[in-house]
């Protein structure tokens, strides 16, 4: 094996890459995928940027008009926006699943599989959600007001345990597009599973959710410094948080859901390292194991002056 020639004596053949050296520890291989795919994760944020043009509209509507058409303008821009962005984050989830994967892909044609093929599965879990944050928006509104006005501190019982339970649900966001972009389960067996895994693993849960206060907080920093800093929001932060969670949770996805399904089903786990038989095998990659080999210098004669 030789090495890039850029720097250093580029005709020494080196010991070459090992393919079975181990993996490096999770948060150098994090920073490692994101170099690698930088560029990959920066355009798939520029998409979901440009599939947020109807909520965009739908507030210059809403600021620069006022007439019969700006209510029903609006109502049908966030209803497009609704119907969209279940399937945009599905195409999403799908692209960033084989980044942490770390499998070879073409993005646009990832994504758009990943849009069409759970168009009605996400729609339904977006539905869900949306549901539940408005529910919780008008909760964490009324529920002040009615304990002010019942003079009654028991009316905070219901509201601690909606925002008990908004917890759990946010804490099953982070399997439930991994999960339906990655397996073929049915709407109902994805919500169990969610619930299932966020009991199962909180710590990472939590970890999670960490890094994505911390990351959202740093941008806020960044833009109460500089206005200029405003352009990393259409250019980097929701791709990265999506390649963020997809890191810190599919592991576990993997762990608890895909590994036994193949291991139970006997059938060949796509996710693995594939393995080819030594009958079949062409030749053996022996990188790592070489013995360097330097090229002979050659000797340089003296001029000779006639």
């Amino acid at each position: 094996m030789r090495p890039l020639g850029l720097f250093g004596n580029y005709e020494n053949a080196g010991v070459g890459i090992n393919p079975h050296a181990p993996k490096k520890k999770p948060f150098f291989r994090f920073w490692e995928l994101l170099w690698r795919n930088l560029g990959k994760i920066l355009f798939l944020n520029i998409i979901f940027v440009g599939f947020q043009i109807p909520i965009m509209l739908s507030l210059v509507f809403y600021v620069e008009t006022n007439n019969n058409l700006t209510k029903p303008m609006c109502i049908f821009l966030l209803i497009l926006q609704a119907l969209l962005e279940g399937p945009v984050l599905a195409g999403c989830t799908r692209v960033l699943r084989l980044i942490v994967l770390d499998k070879a892909f073409f993005l646009w044609e990832e994504f758009k599989k990943g849009f069409s093929g759970n168009f009605w599965m996400s729609e339904l879990i977006f539905a869900i959600d949306l549901v539940i944050s408005a529910s919780l928006a008008c909760g964490w509104v009324l529920y002040p007001q009615l304990a002010e006005s019942m003079g009654s501190n028991l009316i905070y019982v219901p509201f601690v345990i909606s925002m008990a339970v908004a917890v759990v649900i946010l804490f099953m966001n982070f399997f439930m597009l991994p999960m339906m972009v990655a397996t073929s389960l049915k709407p109902m067996n994805v919500i169990k599973n969610a619930f299932m895994l966020a009991c199962l693993s909180p710590k990472t849960c939590v970890l999670t959710f960490l890094c994505i206060a911390a990351t959202l907080a740093l941008c806020v920093l960044l833009m109460m410094a500089s206005s200029v800093c405003m352009f990393l929001f259409s250019v980097f932060p929701v791709s990265f948080l999506g390649y963020l969670i997809l890191f810190i949770n599919y592991p576990v996805v993997q762990r608890y859901v895909i590994n036994p399904y193949y291991e139970e089903s006997g059938e060949e786990n796509p996710e693995a390292e594939p393995e080819t038989p030594e009958e079949e095998r062409i030749f053996t990659d022996r990188g790592g194991s070489e013995t360097p080999i330097k090229k002979e210098k050659k000797v340089r004669r003296g001029k000779t002056i006639r």
